[in-house]
């Protein structure tokens, strides 16, 4: 598996120097898992009581990475296939649809590769690289917490569900406000394979 080495200017690169995504996202090393806190899943079939992994996880893993096609083809693991499904899990319990866990879904691959990291640009931390405004670190590294922050905001950038008509990846763009706006767009059809799978 390639290593992903994150820099805040200029985005993820694979070691030998091939960029994946934009400016703006966590200076952190994803083979440093002291950095990347994980998520938890338990009671989700995906995580145990313990921190490990199940069977589960590591079948869902598989599947998707037959299935991606974009930066997280081959590159889905348990850790990061759990992160996935808190995602998920917390779209529902916000009554979020689908697009909705998209839209959030393609936010934390272009900004962590779905690693929930405790630390990055500046300030930045958790699956969305928030910022200290969002919460406290504990807070913004727990990845349900986290993607409700998310809709937070979303619902102050788009009030009375306005998002719905526009295009995911502008609605991602107009929530994170990245300086490469076309980067969560690029996501969409693996956060939306993600999301199927998952859901």
């Amino acid at each position: 598996m390639p290593k992903f080495v994150f820099t805040a200017t200029s985005g993820v690169l694979l070691s030998g120097g091939l960029l994946l995504a934009g400016p703006g996202i966590a200076a952190a090393d994803e083979s440093n898992n002291e950095d990347n806190d994980g998520c938890t899943a338990v009671g989700m079939d995906l995580e145990n009581a313990d921190g490990s992994f199940t069977e589960d996880a590591e079948k869902a893993a598989d599947d998707l990475n037959d299935e991606l096609t974009q930066d997280m083809a081959g590159n889905m693991d348990a850790r990061t296939t759990t992160c996935a499904k808190e995602v998920v899990e917390a779209s529902k319990d916000r009554d979020m649809d689908q697009k909705a866990a998209t839209i959030a879904m393609s936010t934390a691959i272009v900004e962590t590769h779905l690693n929930n990291y405790d630390g990055g640009d500046r300030d930045s931390v958790g699956l969305y690289q928030q910022r200290d405004h969002y919460g406290s670190a504990d807070d913004r590294l727990d990845a349900g917490w986290a993607t409700d922050a998310f809709y937070d905001e979303l619902e102050v950038v788009f009030p009375d569900e306005s998002w719905e008509d526009e295009e995911m990846g502008t609605v991602a763009q107009d929530v994170q406000r990245s300086a490469y706006p076309d980067r969560y767009h690029d996501q969409i059809d693996d956060a939306e394979t993600i999301v199927d799978h998952l859901w």
